[in-house]
């Protein structure tokens, strides 16, 4: 069941890509073969159109809806363990690369089922509307979306650190085309250096200090135990020194601050963002950036705990220093998608900061955060592919008495924004809550210079978006184009899952525990030794 949960997107995005060169070469042949401008062969071309341009999203929208099922089922089960309170967790163990102690070594745990069910509705959401941009080359667009959708899904589950480096590479390669070949960019900025080379030059650099940490992780523990391994088990009980764990800290963190992305590493998120279409910002800021996060709290904490304790208070530093300066960027922002971004990389900030707290309730707070940060940001930038495409600008000057022209968009957007700031009844106000809570024990002024930070992110939100709903609109101007029935249910679907995991989180919190629990055992009892000098 893991094995065809993990690899079912990669095939249907593979079938559907043949498909797709399949159609389009039959539609060749068809129009060769039709002379006549008849009914019939109207008909039959308009037939052949429609085959070529959608063909290949609905096998891939078939192919998520299966994925989806299977992980749902999984979860019930999971679920139905944990509240019997047994362990819970499917693996695969494969020799993989047997000279060099490779394995391809999956677990499927609660924590891993939470972030795959994300996933499957952010990429089904992804399909639904990218079916509106036609792109190009359709069938190698899905391919790319669902290649990254298994890779991503596996990179949840990895527990051997090769595997994980090896997913983690090649997450990018469909971000990379993602942005180059369905990408919009301005024709003034040919000669600069585009957001698709600098998000790969930034992730092969760090990529290369994480993959050095890895093999001199596997090198000590080798040198220690004469065991040549990169399961992840094993290398977190693997005694090395201080200075060395710190060391080796430093290459993980590197890659994970540049994806999350911290200030100020985080332009090419920002050049990302501007040139990529609505549906690769969707993926960017659903799947790309979630995988940071998750590798903070799965490898960085249980990997190097004391050096991460050593280090937290920097990453209280940078994270707040991050949100500051991304809530006061927001002031000035007038496009919709960078105000966005940098409203997600203030969120992102957040999360970052509360990892290193050592708190249950707020980790827990966390996957809250993730998954709900998640799919408001997806929200979000949906709503500002509709503006765009109403008022043929991303200006937000250009958007002014919303309400007056199309109908239902202004309020969905007020719903997302207040999503955004907390508020409660939404999975948003629950995650912040928790995570604050949580961490205020540990580090009570680090929460209220948090709290300060959020209150001046939403401010910012506010005056930018204000202009939307209430601004002085030209009454002779005809009316935009109505949300499409399809676009209205993506967007009330997404506030339905964010009100339903608001008034009831539990089911998260469930399912997230045993795995969580365990992370901040291993970061408490790193805080521990330390003030015992253990260390």
């Amino acid at each position: 069941m893991l094995f065809l949960l993990v690899f079912l997107p990669l095939l249907g995005g593979l079938v559907g890509w043949i498909a797709d060169a399949y159609l389009h070469r039959s539609f060749t042949r068809t129009e060769q073969c039709l002379i006549s401008y008849s009914k019939r062969s109207r008909l039959l071309n308009k037939l052949n159109y429609e085959l070529c341009c959608y063909g290949a999203s609905w096998v891939a929208l078939l192919t998520m809806f299966i994925t989806l099922i299977i992980i749902c089922l999984l979860g019930f089960n999971a679920l139905a363990a944990f509240y019997q309170g047994q362990d819970w967790f499917i693996s695969i163990d494969l020799e993989w690369i047997p000279l060099l102690g490779i394995r391809f070594h999956l677990i499927l745990d609660g924590l891993s089922i939470l972030m795959s069910l994300l996933i499957t509705i952010i990429v089904i959401i992804a399909i639904l509307y990218s079916r509106k941009e036609t792109p190009s080359s359709s069938g190698l667009f899905y391919f790319c979306l669902l290649f990254m959708t298994s890779a991503v899904m596996m990179s949840f589950m990895a527990m051997d650190l090769f595997l994980w480096f090896f997913l983690w590479e090649a997450i990018a390669i469909p971000v990379y085309f993602l942005i180059t070949l369905w990408g919009r960019r301005d024709s003034s900025a040919q000669l600069t250096i585009n957001g698709a080379s600098k998000f790969l030059i930034y992730t092969q650099i760090s990529s290369l200090l994480m993959l050095l940490s890895i093999i001199s992780l596997a090198l000590t523990n080798w040198q220690l135990t004469n065991q040549w391994t990169f399961d992840y088990y094993i290398l977190t009980k693997t005694p090395i020194s201080s200075y060395v764990e710190f060391l080796l800290m430093l290459g993980f963190l590197a890659a994970f601050i540049i994806r999350i992305p911290l200030v100020p590493f985080h332009s090419w998120f920002i050049d990302a963002h501007i040139e990529s279409s609505t549906t690769g910002s969707i993926m960017i800021s659903g799947l790309l950036v979630n995988t940071a996060i998750y590798g903070l709290l799965r490898f960085v904490i249980p990997l190097f705990p004391n050096a991460s304790l050593t280090i937290s208070p920097l990453m209280w530093g940078l994270s707040l220093l991050t949100l500051f300066y991304c809530a006061f960027l927001c002031f000035s922002q007038s496009d919709i998608k960078r105000l966005i971004a940098y409203a997600h990389i203030a969120l992102m900030s957040f999360m970052t900061a509360v990892v290193y707290s050592a708190s249950l309730l707020a980790y827990q707070g966390i996957i809250l955060q993730i998954i709900s940060v998640s799919l408001v940001i997806v929200g979000l930038f949906i709503i500002s592919g509709l503006l765009a495409e109403r008022y043929s600008t991303r200006n937000i000057s250009q958007f002014l008495g919303l309400k007056a022209h199309v109908k239902y968009l202004s309020t969905l957007t007020l719903f997302f924004i207040f999503a955004v700031l907390g508020v409660p009844g939404t999975a948003n106000f629950v995650g912040n809550f928790m995570a604050l809570i949580g961490s205020f024990d540990s580090a009570a002024y680090i929460v209220i210079l948090l709290i300060i930070g959020l209150i001046l992110l939403a401010v910012s939100i506010i005056i930018r978006m204000h202009p939307i709903f209430y601004g002085a609109t030209n009454h002779s101007l005809p009316d935009k184009k109505a949300i499409s029935p399809k676009d209205l249910c993506l967007l009330i679907t997404i506030l339905i899952i964010l009100f339903f995991i608001g008034l009831y989180p539990q089911w998260v919190l469930d399912m997230s525990y045993p795995a969580v629990n365990k992370i901040q055992h291993i970061f408490s009892s790193a805080q521990t030794n330390l003030i015992e000098g253990d260390v």
